[in-house]
């Protein structure tokens, strides 16, 4: 990257290259993307640490289900506020909430302060993307502006996709509590660097817009009501009359939102771009992907550490099998979606995560490689396929000044299939499990041998409901469209351009 580029400063002021701001922003974005999944290593420590007995295990889920929700409303509403107040000071309170709510994570003793906490946390986070990106967009010159968002991108991805290992790390070293507050110190240098931007370059002129303070508020009604529905006790539910007031209250917000945004002069998701086929059928799809991802996400390290009876660290490095092939998958996916077009490469790769979840149904207390790592490699690299397919078809169906719109839209649509996919995998599939478990006489001689047996079965069961969802986003996906198709050749990967 050029290093020679730099922000214009005022007289007197030495001005400074905008890489340093680059790089600020996009560990920023790194660190709010990698709390969102560090948790799925730390869940048993954080359930002691709280306080909550193994029989009410299903709250877990608000753990993870706090961060998106937080996530996924923060992300679109503070983009419109930052443009209003300026984008590097609102990032810079989005930052100053995420660490409020990192220390508050820190010292939670309860588990529903733990929920709001990290609620907190991710509304700072969520709010990390979108302004980063407009940053990029104010600093960097329009030559270098799609590399500068192409490094934030890889940011978000690559901190999702490393949480699960570094909290596996640090709770070996200083306990899970550690690692929400020693993001403080990591966030002093990024602080410190845009405040200097600020100093020398000044703010640049916001853009007089409207805010949709109310489709977000409709929008959270919504999927907090929907996600409260689907996380009950298994085995004590609630009344019946509760689970339909919750439902119905998240149809009554979800289609308050639909009217709201009809109606509204600048929406906060733009209802119009769904009635493109490509558009609506890329974002089902990217909405069951997440579903089915999240069962790997939270099912693989907690699968080594209660099954295989291995450490944190183990549970986030096995993980690692399965995330590092994402990033393989969707360089491949790139290349073949130019060759078999993009509905094909879409439903190839959903079909092969589906086949990778199906060989996790054979997985016992006695699985070991090379068929763990194997199974684990093929379902990622199936994931991994549908990233590149799927954005270039969502991208390409709307208009050029729609394309940020959709795509900040399209990682909507995957947290929302995450936040009902850690839903379900907590309530039905730990329900089944503590039904199943109160049959067995507790003073019975193979007592300990059935229970782990009942483990094993209830990840089967989980393994084979997300092969289930991944073959339903197969239908989606095939209708997508072909998208730019043309024969591929493998030349064109090292050929240098003329």
């Amino acid at each position: 990257m050029d290093s020679t580029a730099e922000v214009a400063a005022p007289a007197g002021k030495r001005a400074l290259s905008p890489n340093w701001l680059l790089a600020a922003v996009g560990f920023a974005v790194f660190l709010g993307a990698m709390d969102q999944m560090v948790v799925v290593t730390l869940l048993e420590p954080i359930m002691n640490g709280v306080h909550v007995p193994l029989d009410q295990f299903y709250r877990a889920a608000w753990v993870i289900n706090g961060y998106i929700l937080g996530y996924v409303v923060a992300m679109p509403l503070m983009g419109r506020i930052a443009d209003i107040y300026g984008h590097c000071r609102i990032f810079l309170l989005a930052l100053f909430v995420f660490l409020v709510g990192s220390l508050w994570v820190s010292a939670c003793q309860s588990l529903n302060m733990l929920i709001v906490a990290r609620a907190v946390q991710a509304v700072g986070g969520g709010a990390l993307v979108p302004v980063a990106m407009a940053i990029v967009a104010d600093y960097l010159p329009a030559a270098r502006r799609a590399v500068g968002l192409g490094f934030l991108g890889a940011a978000a991805e690559g901190g999702g996709l490393f949480g699960p290992l570094w909290g596996g790390s640090w709770v070996q070293l200083l306990g899970w509590r550690g690692h929400f507050w020693i993001n403080v110190p990591l966030c002093v240098p990024i602080i410190v660097i845009v405040l200097m931007f600020m100093a020398r370059s000044g703010e640049r002129r916001a853009e007089k817009t409207s805010v949709d303070y109310v489709g977000g508020l409709l929008l959270g009604g919504a999927l907090t009501c929907l996600a409260v529905a689907l996380t009950d006790d298994p085995v004590h539910g609630r009344p019946v009359v509760v689970n339909v007031a919750l439902y119905l209250g998240a149809v009554l917000f979800g289609a308050g939102f639909f009217l709201r945004e009809r109606l509204a002069k600048v929406p906060m998701i733009m209802l119009s771009l769904f009635r493109s086929r490509p558009f609506a059928a890329g974002n089902l799809t990217h909405l069951l992907m997440g579903g089915a991802l999240i069962v790997a996400m939270v099912d693989v390290p907690v699968f080594t550490i209660i099954v295989l009876k291995g450490s944190y660290f183990d549970g986030g490095l096995n993980l690692m099998r399965l995330t590092v092939m994402l990033p393989v998958g969707a360089v491949l996916g790139g290349f073949l979606a130019g060759w078999l077009g993009f509905h094909r490469t879409t439903a190839l790769g959903m079909f092969i995560s589906a086949v990778g979840f199906f060989l996790m149904t054979f997985w016992t207390e006695n699985v070991h490689d090379p068929q763990f790592t194997l199974n684990l490699l093929l379902t990622g690299l199936g994931f991994g396929l549908v990233i590149a397919p799927i954005s270039a078809s969502v991208i390409n169906a709307v208009a050029e000044h729609q394309r940020a719109t959709a795509s900040a839209l399209l990682t909507v649509m995957r947290l929302v299939g995450m936040l009902i996919g850690v839903a379900l995998l907590t309530s039905r599939g730990l329900g089944s499990f503590y039904q199943r478990a109160g049959s067995i006489p507790i003073g019975s001689p193979e007592y300990k041998k059935l229970v782990a047996g009942l483990e094993v079965s209830t990840f089967t069961d989980t393994f084979r409901a997300a092969a289930v969802v991944c073959l339903l986003a197969v239908i989606p996906a095939l209708l997508i469209g072909r998208g730019v198709v043309r024969r591929f050749r493998w030349t064109e990967i090292w050929r240098a351009p003329h």
